[in-house]
């Protein structure tokens, strides 16, 4: 039986909680993620994984700093097998680094050593990758650079939104974990190093890259939206109010208008002229307003051809 700690926060880290706690021959001992915080109306709300922790009956600790000498001698105390880190949010430091070495493994969300970093789901899709994946790997000091245990791989195509690989890579990553840690000395044996010169870095997402341009091509705008389909969300402005875009279909049609041109406006959608092809907005949401498909919103709203959108 092998005695894990199992650090993260995230909904992305319940799959492999769960995963781990359903295997005959793991024992979480003690499950480490972020304090509880404010939410709206002054609401206090638990991380996703202390939820499903707790709900598992396993035992809990939140500390504001897992690099404390507190944290340490509770770790110690235990003295795991294996320290699992899986969107934990905070940084490792050098005495558990030292301390637990190769002990410590960590889930990353991308084919290392591409996207390293904050946010790879979201890049592999805006950079319409054809397949992308989950890594098994060593910590090191600096970020994402240790070796890979093993990966599993996966498909990714126009029509991958981030939800849809987030929970996919939320449940490969339950698997990879737990067949990372029972067969751990063989996947040590074979580890790869990772490549340095074929990195890449995927920078952390904000509002304003959710603005849509009509200077690029209409495969990219789209990637836009799948990627940023739950936050930010993709956005154009009309009339000095910024739009959501949450789905658009692309047709082969293109004029010599200006980018961004309304060139049409039916029940169908809202066609408009971009860089290489045309886009068709299927659903849209004003501010204060719901999300609506375009039939809907053209009930009791209007957006007229040849109008703008910048």
């Amino acid at each position: 039986m092998k005695k894990i700690i199992f650090m993260g926060t995230p909904e992305f880290s319940v799959n492999p909680l769960i995963s781990l706690y359903n295997s005959s021959e793991i024992s979480i001992e003690l499950v480490i993620t972020g304090e509880d915080k404010k939410r709206s109306r002054n609401k206090v709300e638990s991380t996703p994984v202390k939820k499903k922790a707790e709900q598992l009956g396993l035992r809990v600790y939140t500390p504001n700093n897992v690099n404390s000498q507190e944290s340490l001698s509770i770790i110690d105390e235990i003295n795991p097998d294996f320290i699992v880190v899986i969107a934990y949010g905070q940084l490792i430091k050098k005495h558990l680094l030292e301390r637990y070495k190769d002990r410590i493994i960590n889930i990353h969300s991308s084919l290392l050593p591409k996207y390293r970093g904050a946010a790879p789901m979201q890049w592999a899709i805006l950079n319409r990758e054809k397949q992308t994946g989950v890594c098994s790997m060593l910590i090191e000091k600096t970020m994402d650079t240790g070796d890979i245990l093993d990966f599993i791989t996966v498909d990714l195509d126009e029509n991958t939104d981030i939800t849809k690989l987030h929970d996919n890579l939320s449940l490969k990553s339950g698997d990879l974990i737990v067949d990372t840690i029972i067969n751990y000395d063989d996947k040590f044996s074979h580890r790869i190093q990772q490549d340095n010169q074929l990195a890449s870095y995927s920078q952390k997402i904000t509002k304003e890259m959710g603005h849509i341009s009509f200077l690029e091509d209409a495969e990219d705008i789209k990637a836009k939206i799948m990627a940023f389909s739950v936050w930010p969300s993709a956005y154009v402005i009309y009339k000095n109010e910024k739009i959501k875009i949450h789905k658009i279909h692309i047709i082969d049609k293109y004029t010599d208008s200006e980018e961004g041109k309304i060139i049409d406006v039916s029940n169908s959608g809202i066609f408009v002229n971009c860089k290489n092809k045309c886009i068709v907005i299927d659903e849209i949401q004003f501010p204060g307003k719901k999300r609506m498909d375009i039939k809907s919103f053209l009930l009791g709203n209007s957006i007229e051809k040849g109008e703008i959108l910048k």
